[in-house]
């Protein structure tokens, strides 16, 4: 590859990375449009104010009553730090293990028996469900009006018992408790071999309930919310990687860091699910019907509410699919209900999914993830062999007329156009195309895009080993030495970089020659912070267009110097 289309594309890949490490990842995700956003005003959906509304409904500022197991009992809301702990039903799977409350009918625990909290030697699985000191456990319920809403906190009641499922088995979890003496309904569904979770909810008709939790207005209409909350960890969001709300809305991805919540917002449209992410994992509520998601923080947290409006004067039955899982698009896309799109790998994401499948696909025979990297890397440079050679061939013909450019420079010094002219005669005399040596390598550019992004977000690579020292492609790699460690990879990268550069004809412009030098000192300094597993794609990139120079140099030596 020539020093300008080195340049090029270190200068663009400069300004991608720049622009997602010190912008996208740590400065608050940009607020969706004016259309989709409503600030919430005081005293609505969820904000703080409406807690004296709450004690209108649910009376008493004393800690909850204890509940026998099994027995529905109406008591107040409790206060942060005393949560009420009911009778739990474990419901284990193949793939993940969840404890269901009895009080509020609540997630208390919700472990992926595939994915470890750390890479620790016996790190226990890694727990989805992480409450925060102020805020209540996912999968709460509200009934609201338009001035009074109440949350459903009751001990639910229940005759289910633990169960552990495989394959294509299927249990079914039933709660049920009371409101104001109508019944209320929760009814899970799980199957052994799928994350997603099958939520139908029963609420009584509003003209049981108080006129104040079924009366609505305009622009606050009765309605029936799903709670979900969930702690963000501060060392997360100021380690550069997302972790906060995310919504499909209108099918728009909208993510909402923690810090973006000054004040409680809804987002309104068409809900197509909604919840949170972090860097490899998704817990999302995909609802039937819903129109409109309140968010706000709540102590260390974030909580969610999915309101559907309630409709009619009858009983009101709605329906969710509950995903907590990888971030894997195969997963994902066997979840339906377009939770893939959490999956979010910017423009080139097709591209980025396409080469997804072909790094699983060789996976199955290698069982190294490493090892498919690099079969991922040689396969991409076998397809673009041919744009390789056709732009290098056509730097070299640049580098033959180089004397003669040299000599029409100083005959037309002090005339530019004169010189233009003459350039272009000598370009169409000989038969060259200046834009040739540049051309295949800018239609290799998304592809080289949507590598980087899918092996900087894919879960594969997550704890994934490779050999040796590496035991974690989704981190820095250091081998174990000097107390820092040092980045092995990562000084190869810069070495075969600079080697890349000495095969390479040099530039014309001595300006251009001073910036190609720091160059590898550049790019060893941004990896140094790269996952593993990229670093470990760009060596080997480096390595391999190392030979592919030498080939062509062999077949096509340099023009001879006049």
């Amino acid at each position: 590859m020539d020093r300008r289309t080195l340049l090029f594309i270190a200068i663009s890949v400069g300004i991608i990375v720049a622009y997602q490490e010190l912008v996208l990842k740590r400065l608050a995700p940009p607020r969706p449009t004016p259309g989709q956003v409503q600030t919430v005003p005081g005293g609505n959906a969820g904000e703080d104010g409406a807690a004296g509304d709450r004690s209108a409904s649910v009376q008493g500022t004393n800690p909850a009553p204890r509940a026998q197991a099994g027995t529905p009992v109406a008591g107040p809301v409790e206060k942060p730090g005393e949560r009420p702990q009911g009778r739990p039903v474990t419901i284990e799977t193949d793939l993940y293990k969840a404890v269901i409350d009895t009080a509020g009918g609540r997630i208390r625990s919700f472990t992926l028996k595939d994915f470890r909290a750390t890479n620790e030697p016996g790190s226990p699985d890694l727990e989805l469900v992480v409450p925060g000191s102020e805020s209540e456990l996912p999968m709460g319920l509200e009934i609201r009006g338009a001035s009074k809403w109440s949350d459903v906190q009751t001990n639910y009641a229940t005759e289910a018992v633990d169960r552990r499922l495989a394959g294509a088995e299927q249990a079914t979890v039933e709660l049920r408790t009371e409101l104001g003496g109508q019944p209320i309904v929760k009814r899970l569904t799980f199957r052994g071999d799928a994350y997603p979770i099958a939520l139908h909810v029963e609420t009584p008709a509003g003209s049981a309930l108080p006129a104040e939790l079924t009366a609505g207005t305009e622009a606050q209409p009765a309605a029936i919310g799903l709670v979900w909350s969930k702690s963000i960890s501060k060392a997360t969001q100021a380690g550069g990687v997302f972790e906060g709300a995310a919504s499909l809305v209108d099918g728009k991805l909208v993510q909402t860091a923690p810090k973006a919540l000054e004040k409680p917002e809804n987002l309104s449209g068409a809900i197509r699910w909604s919840g949170f992410e972090d860097h490899y994992f998704l817990s999302a509520v995909a609802p039937e019907r819903a129109s409109q998601v309140a968010l706000r923080t709540r102590g260390d947290a974030i909580e969610t509410r999915i309101l559907t409006p309630r409709e009619g004067p009858g009983p009101v039955a709605n329906d969710y699919t509950i995903f907590m899982g990888p971030k894997e698009s195969s997963v994902l896309e066997a979840a339906g209900h377009d939770f893939v799109r959490g999956l979010n790998l910017g423009w080139f994401g097709p591209i980025s999914l396409f080469l997804l499948k072909i790094l699983n696909l060789f996976h199955r025979v290698t069982r190294n993830y490493g090892i498919d990297i690099i079969l991922l890397t040689v396969l991409v440079k076998l397809a673009f062999w041919p744009l390789t050679k056709k732009s290098f061939e056509s730097m070299r013909e640049m580098q033959r007329l180089q004397p003669e450019m040299q000599r029409l420079r100083e005959k037309y010094k002090d005339d530019p156009t004169q010189l233009n002219k003459e350039v272009m005669e000598l370009y169409k005399r000989h038969k060259v195309n200046p834009l040739g040596g540049c051309l295949p390598m800018v239609l290799q550019i998304p592809v080289f895009f949507g590598l980087y992004q899918a092996l900087s977000s894919t879960i594969q690579l997550r704890h994934a080993p490779f050999m040796l020292w590496i035991q974690d492609l989704s981190a820095p790699e250091r081998l174990p030495m000097l107390g820092w460690g040092i980045p092995v990879l990562t000084i190869l990268l810069g070495v075969t970089m600079f080697l890349q550069q000495r095969m390479s004809p040099p530039a014309g412009d001595p300006a251009q020659q001073r910036v190609m030098m720091f160059m590898p000192l550049l790019f060893t300094y941004m990896f140094i912070g790269f996952p593993a597993g990229l670093t470990l794609y760009w060596l080997t990139n480096n390595i391999l267009t190392i030979a592919q120079q030498y080939f062509i140099l062999k077949s096509n030596p340099p023009p001879v110097a006049a």
